[in-house]
């Protein structure tokens, strides 16, 4: 493997240049046999296209395992240093065993391990940095990132849910569209011709489809430009900071996907405060670190509300109350967590239960979307039939 770095020498004075080792600690140990203090090192070994990297992401199940694995090894009585050694000997991940290396000699020269995380938000978010320093502040690393580790573990089930019940309807409407562009390019053209011969008066729904049909043979290359066109403009769109707020607001307001979405936001929301709750972080930092782990600028926006309420003196509970978007079930079992001191456990009991609608809701949404899908196909089918046979009708009424 090949690292670039950045060093100074016994003089001062910075070099710069390329060594060849088994990873980035033995390369490390090798320039400081050369006299070197080492100041930046990056490993070459990732697929490079001039100045683009093609580096693997780290997966949420990728950080599960490093969590949990951590967790185990800090309540046996290793050292963190070690720890991190051993995770970093053992991750096939390239890109996160660089990050672990790199944690790693930062923790060895002093720095708490929720700064040296720090470094690298994509790979560790608000959320696990919170966390983490709670932990070091407390005392209680491992319990700490064990509950973190659960928090990982409930988001991985709850997208991998999602995902698995989105995939039928996806694949439906793939299918579908790839069934009409294969009729317009090949079973409509050859009617074109029938109908040609036949010399009847067309209906205005046959002209449309032969009509469309004899563009998107024609001009193809335009129609590939324009849905790829349409595709980055919306994701441009929606990045943007108007237009990604109407997306947000429009995916908690869509029919059958909405409730679904609002009841992934309201677990998401929960069981996060709940860890950081437990992990005893002062409430209105909780609250910021809740806002950005959400993923929707709604929530966003209602959370940012709260937090000067909570600042001003307003309980969590009367908060969310003014906030519409939370359903009273909400706010209400605030309020009796507030009363009995055991917010943690009353907020665990919440994303326990939207947990459980999540799952009802994505085993029935087949279910939900397989009638409307049907309609859908029954009506392009029908009218695509109706635009053939209707020509044919009526040269019969002619002869």
């Amino acid at each position: 493997m090949d690292f670039t770095y950045l060093a100074k020498n016994q003089k001062g004075a910075q070099v710069t240049g390329k060594i060849s080792a088994q990873n980035n600690k033995q390369a490390i140990e090798m320039l400081k046999s050369q006299g070197l203090f080492v100041l930046k090192l990056d490993s070459s070994s990732h697929m490079q296209l001039g100045n683009i990297s093609f580096r693997k992401k780290v997966s949420l199940k990728d950080k599960i395992i490093f969590t949990k694995e951590l967790a185990m090894m800090v309540r046996g009585g290793l050292a963190l240093v070690e720890a991190l050694n051993a995770l970093e000997e053992q991750t096939e991940n390239q890109n996160f065993k660089e990050a672990i290396g790199k944690i790693t000699e930062d923790v060895r020269g002093g720095t708490a391990l929720s700064k040296a995380m720090s470094k690298y938000p994509k790979i560790f978010p608000g959320l696990y940095i919170a966390v983490t320093e709670s932990g070091e502040k407390s005392g209680k690393l491992d319990q700490v990132l064990d509950r973190l580790a659960d928090q990982l573990q409930k988001d991985y089930d709850l997208i991998t849910k999602v995902k698995s019940a989105i995939t039928y309807p996806i694949v439906i409407v793939c299918a579908l569209f790839g069934v009409v562009i294969l009729m317009l390019v090949f079973v409509v053209p050859k009617l074109k011709d029938i109908f040609s011969e036949m010399g009847v008066a067309l209906p205005i729904t046959t002209r449309i489809l032969l009509g469309t049909s004899d563009f998107v043979v024609r001009f193809w290359y335009i129609v590939i430009a324009l849905i790829v066109g349409i595709y980055f403009a919306i994701r441009f769109w929606a990045r943007s900071p108007k237009g990604g707020l109407a997306w947000d607001r429009f995916k908690i307001r869509m029919p059958i996907f909405g409730q679904l979405a609002r009841k992934i936001y309201m677990a998401r929301f929960t069981r996060t405060m709940a860890t950081l709750v437990a992990s005893g972080l002062p409430m209105l930092e909780i609250i910021d670190t809740v806002k950005e782990v959400v993923g929707n600028q709604v929530f966003k926006i209602a959370f940012e509300g709260i937090s000067k309420d909570v600042e001003s003196g307003v309980t969590l509970s009367k908060a969310l109350k003014k906030q519409r978007i939370f359903p009273p079930m909400i706010y209400q079992m605030v309020s009796v967590g507030e009363r009995s001191g055991k917010i943690d456990d009353v907020l665990l009991n919440i994303a326990n239960f939207y947990d459980k609608e999540v799952e009802a809701s994505t085993s029935n949404l087949a279910s939900l979307i397989e009638p409307i899908l049907i309609l859908i196909i029954g009506a392009g089918v029908g009218l695509a039939i109706a635009s053939i046979i209707m020509p044919i009708y009526s040269l019969v009424n002619v002869i």
